[in-house]
């Protein structure tokens, strides 16, 4: 499964990524904070492409079985990252639609704390996808009023004015590594509740190291490079 690419996103993705991998370059790009949210649900993972059992015999059947249910108990989370470290992971009640109050409220409690304590006078450049809450105008003005800088999003496909790849989950660290670790080490086993989800990801979120996150964002200018060589189409 991947985002749908029309000749539209197609030349966005390229003409801005090539924006992109021009500012940020020079080890640029280990100032930006990258940011997400992801649903993550009680049930035990499964990835149909990498998901493999090795064997001589025919394991038994509950040993390749996944149960599904419909409508299983989740969580939504937030998290940013960088090279310099990880903020806090924000659960955000179940309840609760993040639209941009919600949001903002959000960044103000969690992010900027963070952001003043890891980079202090040093410059960082706030990254976010183009989620209804992220692109409202209301949004990009605080944004641009509390962040030293900010790669912005388009308001609206009318008013496309944004410098952030559309369609472009393989672009943001989290979305290509972060949120996949996280899935890995907390949803090996189905869990009880969603109080036991939010203590395995809690866990997991700790146990990733500052060496990990160098890793994974020293991956975005490269992953740039392959989508301008890719012309702005997959390169996954």
């Amino acid at each position: 499964k991947r985002q749908k690419l029309n000749a539209n996103a197609k030349l966005k993705r390229l003409q801005r990524a090539r924006a992109l991998y021009r500012r940020f370059s020079r080890g640029r790009h280990r100032q930006i904070v990258f940011s997400d949210e992801k649903l993550f649900d009680i049930q035990q993972s499964f990835n149909p492409q990498n998901d493999r059992i090795w064997a001589e015999e025919a394991p038994d059947t509950e040993e390749r079985v996944v149960e599904r249910v419909q409508k299983a108990e989740s969580v939504m989370v937030w998290g940013a990252i960088s090279a310099r470290g990880k903020t806090p992971l924000v659960f955000v009640d179940q309840k609760t639609k993040i639209d941009r109050h919600v949001y903002m409220d959000m960044l103000n409690d969690h992010l900027f704390p963070w952001t003043e304590t890891i980079f202090g006078e040093d410059p960082w450049t706030f990254q976010q996808d183009g989620a209804p809450a992220h692109k409202a105008y209301e949004v990009q003005e605080f944004l641009r009023d509390n962040c030293p800088d900010v790669i912005t999003v388009d308001p609206h496909w009318r008013n496309p004015t944004g410098e952030w790849p559309p369609n472009s989950p393989d672009l943001n660290p989290l979305d290509y590594a972060v949120w996949s670790i996280l899935e890995e080490k907390a949803c090996q086993k189905p869990h009880p509740n969603v109080e036991s989800l939010k203590r395995a990801l809690k866990k997991a979120w700790k146990e990733i190291t500052l060496e990990t996150l160098i890793k994974i964002v020293d991956n975005f200018p490269k992953r740039l490079k392959k989508c301008i060589d890719a012309n702005g189409g997959y390169f996954e």
